[in-house]
């Protein structure tokens, strides 16, 4: 992910999750993140056809031929209706009321946040699942995209999305894979960071364990 995109995350992170206090229910005896992801970013992988995901990232990344595109970004646009609600799934990786009432807030500030990002397409599903998983191959690899790696992605997948029929799903079935998408990435690059700042071994392998499980669910090696 670019320098752009992480820096807003970042700063996020610090305003988020940046006193211990608010840091000590991510240890992993409190929660049970890989749950969380199986099933959430699961639901998303498996709507979207992870066999073909997982094409779009390897066109990104060594791409073969100049990329041909067959519609335009605003095919995977949709209408965000009322509040966010997917924060209450992520809050259930904590166990304890006060735990998760915590949680859910950080996870919704951390969503809001990431849709600030500059030149974030808000309110588009191929952006926010190019989010997820360019910042997953950043915590899980090492590996950083490029601006013109993540546009190729997020062309690629808003082919693969509208070719799917993703984007004939039900209105509030759509929302709730943007919002996943988003808030998942937003708190996998957020433990990272804050993993490292603290020196934080639990957070920046938590990090790293919902990354993998991301890219997993996506085929993505």
């Amino acid at each position: 992910m670019n320098a752009k995109v992480w820096q807003v995350i970042t700063a996020l992170v610090v305003w988020t999750l940046g006193n211990a206090a608010q840091a000590q229910f991510f240890t992993p005896s409190f929660q049970d993140y890989r749950t969380y992801a199986q099933r959430s970013v699961g639901y998303v992988a498996a709507t979207v056809q992870p066999d073909f995901t997982s094409r779009a990232v390897q066109q990104a990344l060594s791409p073969s031929a100049p990329a041909k595109y067959k519609y335009a970004l605003s095919k995977t646009d949709f209408a965000f209706k009322g509040s966010p609600t997917q924060q209450k799934n992520c809050a259930a990786m904590v166990q304890t009321p006060s735990d998760q009432r915590q949680m859910a807030t950080a996870c919704l500030k951390l969503f809001n946040a990431a849709q600030s990002i500059p030149d974030f397409r808000k309110n588009n599903l191929a952006a926010a699942l190019s989010l997820l998983i360019g910042l997953s191959l950043q915590v899980s690899k090492g590996t950083e995209l490029t601006d013109t790696q993540i546009s190729t992605l997020q062309r690629g997948l808003n082919d693969m999305l509208v070719d799917a029929g993703a984007m004939k799903g039900k209105p509030a079935d759509i929302q709730a894979m943007y919002e996943t998408s988003v808030m998942t990435g937003a708190l996998i690059a957020g433990l990272a960071q804050n993993g490292a700042d603290e020196g934080n071994t639990d957070l920046t392998d938590i990090a790293k364990g919902l990354a993998d499980i991301v890219l997993k669910q996506f085929k993505v090696e």
